[in-house]
């Protein structure tokens, strides 16, 4: 829960900084034009997905039985924007808590999603007193666990796909959404024992109901950047109208590490145990240059995630902590949406711990140095002027691996760094002057 609080915490400083009305503008003619500022329009969402009850399963004196697991609730909470003046919806899901409308002391289950991305689309313009429909889909990792008398195991799906559809109504700043929430792949093979595996299929659909409360504070800013910033094209490059070569930054946020293939040590030594492990959430810290004109920058950055899965008497951990350098490329700035590519060595070091039944094993690896490639995107309606802005990257370690007792444990790993804040002090200071 302190992990979600505080990433809270940096969705609410995140509103500040990125904030712009959606509210088309107006030419002389009475026209509407589209302006750089015109372009996105941030929001806070508190929410809830309603879940259907499902059956488990259990295993008794050596035989399988059934239960129902109660209808439930998710509380979630959106940080999100509508953007392309108001025909587009990024945002991201940070789940709050899990609760069963019947409780049942001896028998039960969770469903938790990771931190949920997605993008929506709105056929029509999103405005204030008008109802408007949407189509969505988004990508997250799914946990399920039994709730039994033995430690029973979580289980992950790693980027589960799902589709949404649903309608918005505001009124001034506020909106409430309706929608449904559609996943195709629910199916767990699940272990009921160290050696017996049931299927349980979790519900494939939810209710969605949310209270949106969007916020503008892009108009604070001096009306001559205001007037400059419009000025920029709606496609052009990032590096347009730098008037320094560069400026230091630095940079921290949240992030999320996820394992993109199975285990193999696990398959073979702990097959009731998840294989496929996702971090819990971590930080990054990052400084770096900004080449304001020649469009690209550098990042130096620490990471140590750290990956749990515990079940029946057993409990693995494995902790990375990483030291990286890369170099990344802007591609384009699209009304200050400025997507990016890069690559970069990362220098890991493993640090693995098993517990079966109260006894450890622990095995510390050497360093290693793994290539990894870089996508993301700033959003940055000020160019190289700005001192604060936002940045989301997604790292992905294709060859990442290491050895226990002679098993290849594939650790290919793509890493989400969901909102991470940049400062520019020297920006600052020239704003100051």
């Amino acid at each position: 829960m302190k992990y979600r609080i505080v990433m809270l915490f940096f969705a609410i400083c995140s509103i500040g900084l990125t904030a712009q009305t959606n509210q088309i503008s107006q030419n002389e003619n009475g026209k509407q034009k589209k302006e750089r500022l015109d372009f996105a329009k941030n929001y806070f969402e508190l929410g809830g997905s309603f879940l259907p009850s499902f059956e488990g399963k259990v295993l008794i004196d050596d035989e399988l039985s059934s239960f129902e697991n109660s209808a439930a609730a998710i509380q979630y909470l959106n940080w999100g924007g509508f953007h392309f003046w108001g025909h587009g919806e990024f945002y991201v899901t940070i789940p709050l808590s899990y609760n069963p409308f019947q409780k049942n002391e001896e028998m039960g289950s969770k469903i938790l999603h990771s931190v949920v991305t997605g993008a929506r689309f709105y056929p029509w313009t999103y405005r204030e007193k008008r109802i408007t429909p949407y189509v969505g889909m988004n990508w997250s990792a799914l946990d399920f666990k039994q709730e039994i008398k033995d430690e029973q195991p979580f289980l992950s799906k790693d980027f589960i796909l799902a589709f949404d559809a649903g309608i918005l109504y505001g009124y001034k700043s506020f909106s409430l959404r309706l929608g449904v929430n559609y996943l195709p792949n629910t199916k767990w093979d699940y272990p009921v024992s160290k050696t017996q595996k049931a299927e349980i299929k979790t519900p494939n659909f939810g209710i969605q109901l949310g209270l949106i409360y969007a916020m503008d504070l892009s108009k604070k800013t001096a009306p001559e950047n205001i007037d400059a910033w419009n000025s920029f094209p709606t496609v052009s490059k990032q590096s347009l109208g730098a008037k320094t070569f560069g400026d230091f930054y630095v940079a921290i946020g949240p992030s999320l590490s996820f394992s993109l293939n199975k285990s193999e040590f696990n398959q073979s030594k702990f097959p009731y145990l998840d294989d496929q492990l996702t971090s819990s959430n971590f930080f990054e810290i990052a400084a770096g240059y900004n080449f304001n004109k020649a469009g690209l920058f550098t990042v130096f950055a620490f990471r140590n995630p750290k990956f749990e899965t515990e079940g029946f008497g057993t409990n693995q951990s494995i902790k990375k902590t990483s030291v990286l350098f890369e170099i990344n490329k802007f591609l384009i700035d699209y009304s200050g949406f400025t997507p990016f590519i890069g690559a970069g060595l990362s220098y890991d070091k493993i640090k693995y711990v098993e517990s079966i039944d109260g006894i450890s094993t622990e095995i510390s690896m050497d360093g290693k140095v793994e290539p990894g490639f870089t996508f993301g995107w700033d959003i940055q309606p000020g160019k190289n002027q700005e001192a604060l802005i936002l940045r989301t990257n997604l790292r992905w370690y294709p060859f990442a691996s290491f050895q226990v007792e002679g098993k290849k444990f594939n650790f290919n790993q793509l890493e989400y760094n969901l909102i991470q804040v940049i400062f520019y002090p020297d920006r600052l200071k020239k704003r100051k002057k």
